[in-house]
Formats: C-alpha cells, sequence, structure tokens
C-alpha cells in the first residue's frame, strides 16, 4: 500500500511540474536552486551540498523563510523528511521531531556553534526568532561522532545572518526595514536590519525584531486562550578579516517573551495561567584560520555562552501552590569547540576537541505552608516570611562534556569512503544541598565511551551514486534523570549511558537538460533502521516501580525503520521539491512505538514572472492517519485511538517592486482546513492547528 500511494503522488506531482517546466521559456540565467543543492559546512565539518553529502541533510535558507513568512522556526520544518514539531500552537510549546526523537536530550540544537538545550514539564525547548538566521542545517539520524552525545535523533544547526548577507556589489552600509501584519491573530511584526563595511575588513551588522498579537483562532474556529504573542529579538555581530588568510568575529543575540500564558503549552487541556517570563541569549567569539597555500590548515575555533531562562509568577487556581511567588528555571552552558582539517593526497583528515560545562537551574520562592486540605491539597494558611528551595521535580547540578574525534575522508575515483571515532567523557555533580543530602552516596558521577561511523560511496555513473552509512551514538544520563526524587523516590545513581545505532542505505540521481536545455533534477531515496539500547526511561506508577525505587532506569530498547524520498527539479524559471517519508518501530516488547510521527508526502512549487521581479508558489503537506494511546481518564487505562490525516495548502508571492521595495503575500491553511498537532508529551494527539492565516509584509532596504 505504501509504494502504490507513493507512485501515484509522484506521478501526479512530478507530470504536473513537468509540463509547466517544459512549457517554459528558458534563459542563459541560473537554475534555481533547490533543497539538495544548498550547500552544508556545520552538519558533515566538510563543504558539500546536501546530495554530495551522502547522508540524510538538508538546509534551510533565509530566502525559504522569508518565502512563507515564517514567524516560528518550527514552521520551516513542513517539506523535510521525517522532521517535525511536537507540541504547540503556542509559540513556546514546541520541540523538534526528528525520526520520532523529540525529547531534548535526543535531538542536539546548536546556534552559531553553541549548544543550545532546555527542558520543562509541559513547555518547549527553544525560543528564538527565524529572521535571525541565514540558515538551519538539520542532519536526521544519529550523529555523535561528530557532534557530540546527546545527538541519538539527529541535529539542528542555526548559523545567524552577518553583513555580507545584505551588502551588494559597491555598498559600504545600508538598513532594511521590515513590516507586516498576520490576519489570524492579528500580529504586528517588524524589524529593522542595519548593516555596513567601513573598510575592507570590517563587517558589522546590528538587527531588531518584534512581534504582537492576540489570541490565535485555531481550525475548529475556536480561539486559543492565551495564545498571544508577545516577543523580541535583537542581534548584533561583527567580523574583522585580520588577513586574506584569517578572521575573528563575534556575536550575540537575545530573545525575550513576556507574557501571562498557559502553564501547559505543549499538550491539550487547561491547567491554568501563570505569566512566564522567557529569556535566551547566546553570545559567541570566533576564529578562522584558512592559509590559500597550506592544506594541512583550515582551523576554526569557537567559544561561547547560552543561557535560557524561564521565570514563572502569578499562578492561577491549583498553580498557585505549585509556582508559589516564583519560580525559576535556568539551563547555562559554556562550548568549546575547536576544529581542523587537513588534505593529504586523497586523504582529507577531520578533527577536532569539544568542551560544553551544563549548569541546570530549578528553584522556587514561596511561602511556607502552615495548614495544608489534604483533600484538595490546597494551602489553607501561610507563613509570612518567604524561602527559596531547590525543586525535586526540576533538580539542578552541573555536567561536563570532554569529546575528541577524528574522521578521514578518502577519495578514490568513484568511491568515496569516511571513517570517524570519537571519545567523549561526562563528569555530573548535584547542588551543594543535594550532596548534604545524600552525604552517604557518590553522587559525583562520570560516564564515558566510543563511538565510531563509516560511510561509503560510489559513483555509479556521473548520474547515479549509492551510498551506505553506518553510525554509533550515545547520551550519558541528565542531571534529572540522576537526581530526581520525584514523590519521595531515591536518586537514579546507578543510571548508565544510552546507546543508539543508526544505519542508512540509499541512492541519489542527478542529471541536467532533462525537459529543457537548462534545467537539473536531483534526487535521493534512503532506508534507514536505528535501535536504541538501555534506554533511559521514566516510571513513576508505584504499582509497576514501587516508591522509593528512581523513578529512570535503562529499561528499555527499541527499534525503528522508514523511508525517504526527495526529488527537486528546477529550471531557471520554475523550482519543484517532492518529499515522501515513513517510519514504523517496536519497543522491548514488540509493542508499537505509538509516538512515532504520521507518514508525510510533501510538495513545495513555484515560479518566477516578469524578468524575476514576482515569484508565486504554493505548497501542499499531507500527513497519514497515525494510532496512538490514549489515557481514559474514567477507568486509568490506555486505549487505542486514531489521530485523523489532514491535508494543508499554503500559497506564497512575492514582488520586487523596484530595486528598493518588495512586497510579500502568504496564506497558511488556505481552505482551512481542521486538523489536530502531535502533543509535545508523549506524542498524544494535541491541539487543533492554526486556522487560515492570511500574511502581508512590506520590506524596503537604503
Amino acid at each position: 500500500m505504501r509504494l502504490s500511494k507513493l507512485t501515484l503522488f509522484i506521478a501526479l506531482a512530478t507530470s504536473a511540474t513537468w509540463v509547466q517546466a517544459a512549457s517554459s521559456a528558458t534563459q542563459s540565467s541560473e537554475v534555481i536552486k533547490t533543497d539538495l543543492d544548498a550547500v552544508t559546512v556545520t552538519a558533515t565539518r566538510t563543504q558539500k551540498t546536501a546530495l554530495q553529502s551522502a547522508q540524510a541533510v538538508n538546509v534551510i535558507s533565509s530566502e525559504q523563510i522569508e518565502r512563507k513568512l515564517d514567524s516560528n522556526v518550527f514552521d520551516t520544518l513542513d517539506t523535510i523528511a521525517n522532521v517535525s514539531a511536537n507540541g504547540g500552537p503556542r509559540s513556546t510549546g514546541h520541540k523538534f521531531n526528528i525520526r520520532g526523537f523529540s525529547d531534548a536530550e535526543d535531538v542536539m540544537v546548536t546556534i552559531d556553534g553553541m549548544l543550545q538545550t532546555f527542558e520543562k514539564y509541559r513547555m518547549g525547548s527553544l525560543f528564538t526568532d527565524p529572521d535571525l538566521y541565514r540558515s538551519i542545517s538539520i542532519k536526521r539520524g544519529t550523529s555523535t561522532v561528530l557532534h557530540g552525545g546527546g545527538a541519538l535523533g539527529g541535529v539542528v544547526q542555526f548559523e545567524l545572518k552577518d553583513a555580507a548577507d545584505f551588502l551588494q556589489d559597491g555598498e559600504s552600509a545600508g538598513a532594511k526595514v521590515k513590516l507586516g501584519y498576520d490576519s489570524n491573530n492579528e500580529q504586528k511584526n517588524g524589524s529593522v536590519v542595519a548593516f555596513a563595511r567601513p573598510n575592507d575588513s570590517l563587517d558589522i551588522l546590528g538587527a531588531i525584531v518584534k512581534r504582537e498579537s492576540d489570541d490565535w483562532e485555531l481550525s475548529n474556529d475556536e480561539t486559543l486562550e492565551n495564545s498571544a504573542i508577545e516577543n523580541s529579538s535583537v542581534l548584533l555581530k561583527g567580523e574583522y578579516f585580520l588577513s586574506d588568510d584569517a578572521i575573528i568575529g563575534a556575536s550575540y543575540t537575545q530573545t525575550k517573551d513576556d507574557q501571562r500564558t498557559e502553564f501547559n503549552t505543549t499538550d491539550p487541556g487547561a491547567w491554568g495561567t501563570v505569566y512566564r517570563e522567557v529569556e535566551q541569549s547566546v553570545a559567541n567569539l570566533s576564529y578562522e584560520y584558512n592559509p590559500a597555500n597550506n592544506t594541512l590548515i583550515d582551523l576554526s575555533a569557537k567559544v561561547g555562552f547560552t543561557s535560557s531562562e524561564v521565570t514563572e509568577s502569578d499562578g492561577v487556581g491549583m498553580l498557585k501552590d505549585y509556582i508559589g511567588i516564583e519560580s525559576n528555571y535556568e539551563y547555562n552552558i559554556t562550548t568549546l569547540d575547536v576544529m581542523n582539517t587537513s588534505v593529504l593526497g586523497s586523504h582529507t583528515v577531520t578533527y577536532g576537541v569539544q568542551y560544553t560545562d551544563k549548569e541546570r537551574i530549578g528553584e522556587k520562592t514561596a511561602l511556607p505552608c502552615l495548614k495544608i486540605n489534604y483533600e484538595t491539597y490546597a494551602c489553607e494558611q501561610y507563613g509570612t516570611t518567604p524561602t527559596t528551595a531547590e525543586m525535586t521535580s526540576q533538580p539542578g547540578g552541573t555536567q561536563k562534556r570532554s569529546g575528541v574525534y577524528i574522521q578521514d575522508e578518502f577519495n578514490w575515483q568513484q568511491l568515496t569512503v569516511i571513517a570517524g571515532l570519537r571519545y567523549e567523557r561526562y563528569s555530573t555533580s548535584p547542588t551543594a544541598k543535594f550532596q548534604q543530602a545524600f552525604s552517604t552516596l557518590d553522587t559525583k558521577l562520570t560516564h564515558s565511551d566510543w563511538a565510531g561511523a563509516l560511510s561509503v560511496n560510489y559513483q555509479l555513473t556521473p548520474q547515479w551514486a549509492v551510498f551506505a552509512n553506518r553510525q554509533e551514538g550515545f547520551r550519558a544520563p541528565l542531571i534529572d534523570e540522576l537526581y530526581d526524587q520525584y514523590g519521595g523516590r531515591q536518586p537514579g545513581l546507578e543510571l548508565d549511558v544510552e546507546y543508539s545505532n543508526n544505519t542508512e542505505v540509499g541512492v541519489t540521481y542527478q542529471a541536467n537538460n532533462i525537459l529543457t536545455d537548462n534545467d537539473t533534477l536531483t534526487a535521493r531515496f534512503i532506508y534507514f533502521d536505528i535501535s536504541v539500547d538501555d534506554e533511559i526511561t521514566s516510571v513513576t506508577s508505584n504499582v509497576i516501580n514501587p516508591v522509593p525505587a528512581p523513578r529512570y532506569a535503562n529499561r528499555a530498547s527499541n527499534d525503528r525503520d522508514g523511508v525517504e524520498l526527495e526529488v527537486n527539479f528546477a529550471t531557471p524559471r520554475f523550482y519543484s521539491n517532492f518529499t515522501y517519508s515513513d517510519i514504523d518501530g517496536e519497543d522491548q516488547n514488540n509493542e508499537p512505538l505509538w509516538y512515532l510521527p504520521a507518514d508525510k508526502i510533501a510538495l513545495d512549487l513555484g515560479t518566477s514572472l516578469f524578468d524575476n521581479s514576482l515569484q508565486v508558489g504554493a505548497q501542499i503537506v499531507r500527513r497519514g492517519s497515525r494510532d496512538v494511546q490514549v489515557m481514559d481518564r474514567a477507568t486509568r487505562q490506555y486505549a487505542t485511538q486514531a489521530q485523523k490525516s489532514y491535508t494543508l495548502t499554503d500559497l506564497y508571492a512575492s514582488w520586487d517592486i523596484n530595486s528598493a521595495f518588495n512586497l510579500r503575500v502568504a496564506i497558511d491553511n488556505v481552505f482551512n482546513k481542521e486538523y489536530k498537532l502531535m502533543a509535545g508529551t508523549g506524542g498524544g494527539i494535541g491541539d487543533y492547528g492554526f486556522g487560515r492565516n492570511i500574511k502581508t509584509q512590506i520590506s524596503w532596504r537604503f
């Protein structure tokens, strides 16, 4: 059934696109770049296009983000195979889902190379504005060797914009202003970017982005209460060329989101509201040295600091006691990343060291409860002196990670072999208060292991290539998994490393001048199988896991496999990107992994008119039905329930009025289709998605 549906859709999609392409008048201008033509360095550590990497790599460019006027980074994922968002639809309720891995510890996220993570109950994992970035690189599948422990499902890497992205030939300075409006939630958004090259050695950029809106209207025609947006972002970035071979850079970005909102932003159901202040900032220093006459040195060194902080106060209802006067959740991460590439004949050797120091804070300030009602668990009498205490459900601590790796890329005629090896060591310590409470136990823990990777690519003909990849991965236990004391349980100090193994086989195709004198067709098909062993899982049931046994243990395993197909076709005037993905899996009891995403088919196509001054396009995404486990609150038992399939259609257009002014229009969910998202907790059935949204934006540069 899978292949018959796929074959039908490909036939319909490609016949329509190729007829359009064949009827378009070709010119000598450059063919439009498609998804598989995008160049990535961060995901592969050596410069390649997504197709040449022979791995599951995609790059989302700033042009693609602007094309649909996306106001959330998770809105950019719709057309990528086996990549989506869990949670939402509120702005702070999303997490990345790559091949069914959606926890923050399984999908590594970096911003200009600086590690970014955040995990909090009933909340998303990343808070930033898409307008800050020149590209988002996504590597699907295990990627521990090059990027470190925690990349079991994949890696998402953000690259900030800089002055070179805006400066045109002969310019020394300029600015760009954008003003936009979204009809659904009456969102007003705007940005100002100033950029300059005061001399041949210095590039500088500054940007401000602001968004403000009312509540969203969902696809079932109901209003999503407490979903209004009020956030702002700033970006400062500079680069100084020490010579033709060396450059230093510095950047700082900050995003703030302060408003009253639902405590639960990832799943259906009202929990009550809190006033929530969100702040994420990233500071980065970098140095690059690549002498033109020395193939042994291509050096990159980065050091930086990431801070993600959420403060909650003024809880309503049951949250009044849960939040207290103020609850603070914080991650502070220092990252060091040094890498060099040496070319030795047919060998390209990449090696480096990485270090992170992650601090996790969970503190609550509250008035002590002197009298509690044990029927309702509501406090009936408070003390008068506030106290600050650590949260046992959000334990603090520090975790230091040190890693070294080497990768050798060997090229011989039509054969490319890439082999890599990594060693990584973790040192984890709890807070001083925790150490005092468990003074008789060894609470300072270390974990370490090796991981390897092997990739083979063979160019059968100038058009066809086949490849196979094998990548090992692991992650150490998290701070909260080791030190959690939920419900009076003991900490999980005996936890060990969790492992994954990712196997991929595939074929790529690339050809030019298929239907015209100037076109290109690229395609990639991948079959993958991922096994997870010694999986760390949480069990809070007193029946299955009686107190005081630890909440977390290496008690599970699972296996998942799937297929991914990407087909891109482009001419100087027309492009078409098609993707299909499917995934299935079972756990150690041969039970289905019901938290996996649905099958997805996506088509994105567009054309340029009137000497490329007008671009119009459409995006169609169909997600299949899937079975999930839903809790029956009356019987306290799980039952299987189907989440319905749905198809969403989006339209977009861009008009360059002249060299200074541009007008954009985009329509999300054109037919106002009713649909539900995937929930953020366990991948169940989530809230309804957004209804129709007409977005407009005008920009001008001077």
